[in-house]
């Protein structure tokens, strides 16, 4: 532990931290359960400070999760809508209340900066309101009776839903599962990563014990706990967020029991600049939406596609926003964006920009460190532009999930859109533009689930916005009254007259 004071949360201050290490259980049948061996959880920007540990479950703590859920699910879906959400908009509203202290928590574990953990903690409740917001106009029976029948179509749970959560934004993308799966009547079995487990499990803790015991749990563990959840056959419905190797392991296993699935994977979203684009607009807000936590955000900017007659013009005005960042601690208040989440994740990183350079890439390296950052006890990367590449290179092709991007030139229009659609990915994208109307119809040609006018970041997100990716970006689409239909069946009943 190291020398410091505590902050008015209860957190790390910057000169030292004071480690107040929250142990995590699992979460069974309304039960707090030890499980196995305890996991560290470490803080990627002192990788020496231990922020909790965790209980990590294996197969048999899954069996027992999934039968306590299938117990509570009949009781919990025959309770009326009406008691359903008011509910739940108490446990809602008891985590809004937490979102200071535990935003403190979020960065120590997963690295982003006190901002952008208050935004997860916050949005991830907000979207929990607007999901109970939409149910009514959703769930309800719907009623036809003419002279040629009575027919009404009931929409229903599905049952236990197994919900698999990544650990870059833990709330918001845990209640974008969570909050249909529950509001329609469903159990769940939630396995967070052991990445950053501590505040989501806090979170679902404390909305598992305001609901009847069974109807959320939480298993903490790896592989082995993955596995056994989605092969379970009492687990009706797989929701994961993830990369696509595992995303296609869980396509595999749920088959065996015909189980419903839905897959947010990766994403290597392009950013096309269109001639035209207002630089002194665009480059803050196009900077924002690659580097934002570190380039760790599934639908971040990862390539960007500009006019070869403006090349340098857009280098130059993202190069003049770049280099005002600062790469340190969550906690500094003068940190743009933090480390990346292990020293694995950054080797790779690091990798693909040394080998872009060997394949006769530019690289940029800008930005520099804040004066408190421990550069050696920390997974810190600074951030890279590389210029010069081509679209056959391994920097373009891959999901780089850092803080590099590649910038390539264009020719044409049309030569952009191939370009940008010459992917497996199809997560979201972006169009720049002074022009609205041309980027409109730009944006019309491009291969995503989402595609962003003159924006392209966390806030560019709206709750009316259907989330998810086309090809091998997933399945399925989460938030607005779509991602409630996830969550459903639906049962019609008809009377001919």
């Amino acid at each position: 532990m190291n020398a410091g004071r505590d902050d008015e949360n209860g957190g790390t201050v910057m000169g030292g931290s004071v480690l107040q290490a929250t142990d995590g259980d699992l979460f069974i049948d309304g039960r707090a359960v030890s499980g196995g061996r305890r996991v560290e959880v470490r803080d990627p920007g002192r990788t020496a400070d231990v922020v909790a540990t965790v209980a990590e479950g294996g197969p048999e703590h899954v069996r027992l999760a999934v039968e306590a859920a299938d117990r509570a699910r009949r009781g919990w879906a025959a309770t009326p809508l009406d008691r359903r959400l008011a509910v739940l908009l108490a446990a809602v509203t008891a985590v809004e209340q937490r979102v200071d202290r535990l935003a403190v928590l979020l960065s120590r574990e997963n690295g982003g900066t006190r901002i952008e953990s208050t935004m997860d903690l916050s949005r991830g409740a907000a979207l929990f309101r607007d999901f109970l917001r939409r149910a009514p106009g959703v769930l309800d029976e719907r009623v036809v009776d003419n002279d040629q029948h009575r027919l009404t179509v009931a929409r229903r749970p599905v049952g236990v839903a197994g919900l698999i959560v990544p650990w870059n934004s833990p709330v918001v993308l845990t209640i974008s599962k969570l909050a249909p799966a529950l509001i329609a009547g469903n159990t769940v079995v939630v396995k967070p990563s052991l990445l950053a487990p501590v505040v989501i499990g806090q979170v679902l803790r404390s909305i598992g014990e305001l609901l009847p015991d069974g109807v959320v749990n939480v298993v903490h563990g790896g592989a082995a706990v993955g596995g056994a959840l989605v092969a379970h056959p009492r687990v009706r419905k797989v929701s994961f967020t993830g990369s696509v190797a595992v995303g296609q392991q869980i396509m595999a296993a749920a088959a065996g029991n015909v189980a419903r699935i839905s897959l947010e994977l990766g994403g290597n979203d392009p950013a096309v600049v269109l001639d035209d684009v207002d630089l002194d607009a665009a480059a803050p807000l196009l900077a924002r939406g690659i580097y934002t936590r570190a380039g760790q955000v599934c639908f971040a900017v990862k390539r960007v596609y500009v006019p070869r007659s403006r090349h340098d013009q857009v280098v130059e005005a993202i190069r003049a926003v770049v280099d005002g960042f600062r790469v340190g601690h969550g906690l500094d208040g003068e940190t743009t964006f933090g480390p990346l989440i292990t020293a694995a994740a950054r080797e790779r990183v690091e990798g693909l920009v040394r080998r872009a350079g060997a394949a006769g890439g530019t690289v940029h390296q800008l930005g520099r460190p804040t004066a408190a950052v421990d550069w050696d006890g920390g997974n810190f990367m600074l951030p890279r532009l590389v210029t010069g590449l081509g679209q056959d290179a391994e920097l373009v092709a891959v999901e780089q999930f850092g803080p590099v991007v590649p910038v390539i030139a264009y020719d044409d229009v049309d030569q952009a859109v191939a370009m940008a659609n010459d992917s497996e990915f199809g997560l979201c994208s972006s169009v720049w533009s002074a022009d609205t109307g041309r980027a409109f119809e730009v944006a019309g040609r491009l291969e995503a689930g989402g595609t962003f006018i003159n924006s392209h970041n966390v806030s560019s997100l709206s709750f009316d916005m259907p989330f998810g990716g086309v090809k091998h970006s997933g399945l399925g689409r989460e938030r607005t009254d779509l991602g409630l239909l996830e969550y459903v069946e639906e049962h019609a009943i008809r009377l001919a007259h």
